[in-house]
């Protein structure tokens, strides 16, 4: 018994030690930070910025395949470092792959099974390549991108232009609405990379690009619009005011018809920014200036809204998800059933003068 107890204590070690024969060394791998997804004629074309390291700067690496994983073995089969994912922090999707449904889908159900990627990784759209805002990210940025994941980490909740999204919360937004989600925007500009508006999807492929206003009015839906800056005009004069509280409430309410009216009621507060606000700490002109600002953001949500319209779908607003929340049973035409009204309520709490 002592015997075999010896060779079991001699021998597991070495079994155990086993474990790191497979393993690469850090120099072996290339680490990508960001990723471009695109459809081309010959299935996915993949588009990845690697992390800087000290031997060398980063260049983009495009690969193709009819999957996420072929593209990786082929781009692997032509580089001397192993390709690894586990570091990424953005996906950029380009307008190809958005347009078309049998291809996103297959896209994001790899995405969903992968273990190597994290589903805390941002997730971006635009309206021209993913490979193309690639280059642009590496040139922007001394080839890291990193600049714009800390943008949506840390930046995107208080300047009110766009909504950060992870990979995660894409994947709940699309069960949950039926296939629709608003993805932020990302697009190429003559002075560089833009962020800001979004991108419509439903029903699993792309509906419309919303501008950084009508992108500003989706987040009044959400109550979600703190730091959203507003300007108004009044006596020739720009007056510029900054959201700093954001909410709503929505209220369904079936009527006797069969239909329903859905009461959305924006509560805001802002702060009157710039000198041109010198006369606005009398009452008189503050509540001016609130019936004023009240309008715009009703105008903004509501043209937002026409967009939704001109679709036929609610899905990507959340507005027929919250009238399923309300009433489990409901799956009928939310336009046609359904009678929306923006009653927006806002207050100027900050004139740079006591009032």
């Amino acid at each position: 018994m002592n015997k075999w107890k010896l060779i079991i204590l001699t021998v597991l070690p070495l079994f155990m030690a086993t474990g790191c024969w497979d393993k690469r060394d850090p120099e072996d791998r290339e680490y990508m930070l960001t990723m471009g997804i695109d459809l081309g004629d010959e299935g996915y074309v993949i588009s990845f910025a690697p992390a800087k390291t000290n031997e060398k700067d980063p260049e983009k690496m495009v690969c193709t395949g009819n999957t996420l994983a072929d593209a990786i073995a082929n781009n692997d089969s032509q580089n001397s470092r192993k390709t690894e994912l586990g570091q990424m922090k953005m996906i950029v999707l380009g307008k190809s792959i958005l347009e078309d449904k049998e291809g996103l889908t297959s896209m994001l159900e790899e995405l969903k099974r992968s273990q190597e990627i994290s589903k805390k990784v941002t997730v971006l759209g635009t309206g021209a390549t993913a490979e193309e805002c690639i280059q642009a990210i590496m040139e922007a940025d001394d080839g890291t991108g990193l600049f714009l994941w800390e943008f949506f980490k840390n930046t995107a909740k208080e300047v009110g232009v766009t909504k950060g999204l992870d990979m995660d919360t894409f994947f709940t937004e699309l069960k949950q609405q039926q296939g629709a989600c608003v993805l932020p925007r990302i697009e190429l500009s003559e002075e560089g990379l833009h962020l800001g508006g979004g991108v419509a999807v439903a029903n699993m492929e792309f509906v419309a690009f919303l501008n950084d206003k009508e992108e500003q009015g989706y987040l009044f839906l959400l109550g979600e619009a703190e730091g959203a800056v507003l300007e108004a005009e009044e006596d020739g004069k720009k007056i510029p005011l900054k959201i700093v509280n954001s909410k709503v409430k929505y209220d369904f309410e079936p009527q006797k018809d069969g239909k329903t009216t859905c009461r959305i009621r924006l509560k805001l507060y802002g702060n009157l920014l710039g000198n041109g606000n010198s006369d606005a700490f009398s009452q008189q002109s503050a509540e001016k200036l609130e019936k004023l600002f009240t309008q715009i953001v009703k105008e903004q949500v509501e043209n937002t809204m026409k967009i939704a319209q001109e679709q036929e779908t609610a899905e990507f607003l959340g507005f027929a998800e919250r009238l399923r929340q309300e009433n489990p049973e409901y799956s009928g035409d939310f336009w046609s059933e359904v009678t929306v009204s923006i009653e927006p309520e806002l207050k100027i709490r900050d004139t740079g003068r006591i009032r």
